[in-house]
């Protein structure tokens, strides 16, 4: 068990969201903020695939009051943190964390959920620099999670009429579309996410249906302006605009 010296406490939405980092290791980003935000309730039923310290679930628990989840981790110190974090955020009825292998039989209910979100590695393995540190790598890089395997994990778990919604880099967006609809799903909605005005996207949020539907671009989420933060997302981190 991580004691008190090997970790940090923090805070999102203005206190309502309790985080449990390691100090040192794998640390959550503004990803599954903007996932969060993303998300258009009700969530229903969630998996969170990869659910790392709780970050991502946290945020869609305080989010929708009615919605409840699962949680699965690889890594056992992430979700250990998971674990004391959803005693912490007052989430122990609503929502649960199982340490194991996503992948593997009988880890993920089929057919269970409502919604499927992740916040995956997004680094395929042979490109980019793999971290030395081994929760980074695994956090960060497709070592234990590729593409297609956590998208046959949503195929499996969701309901008829269930949705999937991730955050995945703008230069694999080609591919995702490619196993998305290779699997039979169809984009409902995407937003590109950039950096500054003008710039080109790092990221694309997406929402996938199980049934045929229409795409809808959403304008784009721009990250930063010249005072930080742009009021768009200081409001999902719960700051005032």
């Amino acid at each position: 068990m991580l004691d008190e010296a090997e970790i940090t406490r923090d805070t999102l939405l203005r206190g309502r969201v309790k985080l449990l980092q390691p100090r040192n290791g794998y640390r959550s980003s503004l990803d599954p903020v903007l996932l969060a935000g993303f998300i258009v309730p009700p969530c229903g039923r969630f998996l969170d695939i990869g659910c790392g310290n709780g970050a991502l679930s946290f945020l869609l628990l305080a989010k929708d009051a009615t919605a409840t989840g699962v949680g699965v981790e690889i890594q056992p110190r992430l979700a250990e943190l998971a674990e004391r974090g959803r005693g912490d955020n007052g989430f122990a009825g609503r929502w649960r964390v199982t340490l194991g292998d996503v992948r593997k039989a009988g880890v993920v209910e089929a057919g269970a959920f409502d919604l499927v979100a992740t916040n995956p590695p997004f680094r395929p393995v042979g490109t980019g620099m793999l971290p030395p540190d081994r929760e980074k790598a695994l956090a960060q890089h497709e070592v234990t999670l590729t593409l297609a395997e956590w998208l046959d994990v949503a195929a499996v778990a969701l309901r008829p009429g269930g949705r999937l919604a991730t955050i995945f880099p703008f230069d694999r967006w080609d591919e995702l579309q490619q196993g998305i609809a290779v699997r039979g799903f169809s984009v409902a909605r995407s937003r590109l996410v950039v950096p500054r005005a003008g710039a080109s996207a790092g990221r694309v949020l997406v929402e996938v249906r199980r049934e045929s539907c229409e795409a809808r671009s959403e304008p784009s989420l721009v990250v930063h302006d010249s005072g930080g933060y742009t009021a768009e997302v200081r409001r999902m981190l719960g700051e005032d605009a």
